[in-house]
């Protein structure tokens, strides 16, 4: 809850749900202290860092999220929640996920990432990216994580398959191309983009 400053749902830390961060770090820190999901995060240092139009970042390490960047601004929605990039189902009576529910684009990916099934994995992110595109019409997808740095070509060229291969069903013959390439500042993505929270208002670069 990026308002408020309280954790919801942290991937492997069940016992952190609903704990007041940002207040709990203020008051020991004595400083200001902005909390956001690491994909709105990277998300921002990227359209901060030129990243301009329309585009989602998909991040893909312990677990699987996007940051969504509309206009040039992160959209985090109303309850400061988009972006569950992850959790949703693409497999009814699939595997169960940690969040609950069966057969989401999370729970299939990193099981084919156990398995050292790297274009299975691309192939499951490649069919949650499309719905994404479908339904936001984004410029260009971007990807980050640690799994996606440690294979980029793999991941790269298995979601653009998918990707192109939905453009194609959806347009016909004059179907556009959405580009699909690693988000450029590679491990130091999210920190960076950390960094704008705070940084980006007080420059007055990009909408934080």
């Amino acid at each position: 809850d990026h308002r408020r400053g309280v954790l919801r749902r942290v991937t492997g830390f069940p016992e952190w749900d609903g704990f007041p961060l940002r207040d709990a770090l203020a008051e020991r820190l004595g400083v200001a202290v902005v909390v956001d999901k690491d994909t709105n995060a990277a998300a921002l240092g990227l359209a901060v860092g030129g990243e301009g139009g329309s585009f989602a970042y998909l991040h893909l390490g312990t677990g699987l999220g996007a940051g969504l960047v509309i206009g040039g601004s992160v959209h985090r929605g109303a309850r400061t929640g988009a972006g569950e990039f992850g959790h949703q189902v693409i497999q009814l009576d699939g595997p169960e996920c940690t969040c609950g529910a069966r057969g989401c684009v999370e729970a299939l990916c990193l099981r084919a990432v156990a398995r050292d099934d790297l274009a299975e994995a691309a192939r499951v992110l490649g069919a949650g990216a499309a719905n994404l595109v479908g339904l936001l019409d984004m410029d260009r997808v971007l990807l980050g994580g640690r799994t996606v740095a440690a294979a980029p070509e793999v991941f790269v060229s298995g979601v653009e398959a998918v990707l192109g291969a939905r453009s194609r069903r959806a347009g016909g013959g004059s179907a556009v191309r959405v580009p699909v390439r690693v988000a450029p500042g590679g491990v130091r993505g999210v920190a960076e983009g950390a960094a704008q929270l705070v940084l980006a208002p007080v420059f007055g670069r990009g909408d934080a």
